[in-house]
């Protein structure tokens, strides 16, 4: 429940934006009101975001990724969460599967939010296509895996502002109190003592 309310939150508009922006991108809270589409799902991170229902998240995911295992391990954990026995849910997948699953996804555009956590080299070239096409995206870490990309990063979230939609980094935990917490521990040297030089 948490995640999701993370999740709405982030998709709500917030931060420092004009009025005419925050007005394209603000959800209300409205039933089913967030539309999911998820992008070339490869790690479990994508499947998390369904783990649980909201009344303001659509039943309808659609999905638009190449053949292949990461797929179907992707499939499969939704399938697990619409038939587990403690509060299941009930996500209805709309799959589409050819060459040009990116391409079809910015045409059609059947949801106004993008979660993608999968293929990090192709990472920053889903997220600033996609809020170029003025669609929400939720992207878990890492964004980028090479400083080439950071360009690419620093416009998307350029671009994102200028189209009045949330680009957020998910599943991070570092705003988590335990990280926090670990994190202020560390910095303590009675308590976590002091970094060694390593073999080179």
């Amino acid at each position: 429940m948490l995640l999701f309310t993370v999740i709405f939150t982030a998709c709500s508009g917030g931060g420092q934006k004009s009025e005419a922006t925050k007005s394209n991108a603000m959800f209300t809270g409205a039933k089913g009101e967030v539309k999911l589409m998820t992008l070339d799902p490869g790690h479990f991170h994508a499947a998390l975001v369904q783990k649980t229902m909201l009344d303001q998240i659509d039943p309808t995911v659609y999905i638009y990724a190449p053949e292949g295992p990461e797929l179907q391990g992707h499939l499969n954990l939704i399938n697990s969460y619409n038939n587990r026995e403690d509060n299941p849910t009930s996500w209805d997948t709309k799959i589409y599967t050819g060459p040009d699953y990116f391409e079809k996804m910015l045409s059609e555009k059947p949801g106004n939010v993008m979660v993608t956590a999968g293929n990090n080299a192709k990472k920053a070239e889903y997220i600033l296509k996609t809020v170029e096409a003025g669609i929400n995206v939720l992207a878990d870490k890492p964004m980028i895996i090479s400083p080439e990309e950071f360009p690419k990063l620093e416009k998307a979230f350029k671009v994102a502002e200028e189209n009045g939609v949330m680009l957020y980094d998910i599943m991070t935990e570092r705003y988590e109190i335990t990280t926090i917490i670990q994190r202020e521990l560390s910095m303590m040297p009675e308590v976590f003592g002091t970094l060694q030089t390593g073999s080179p």
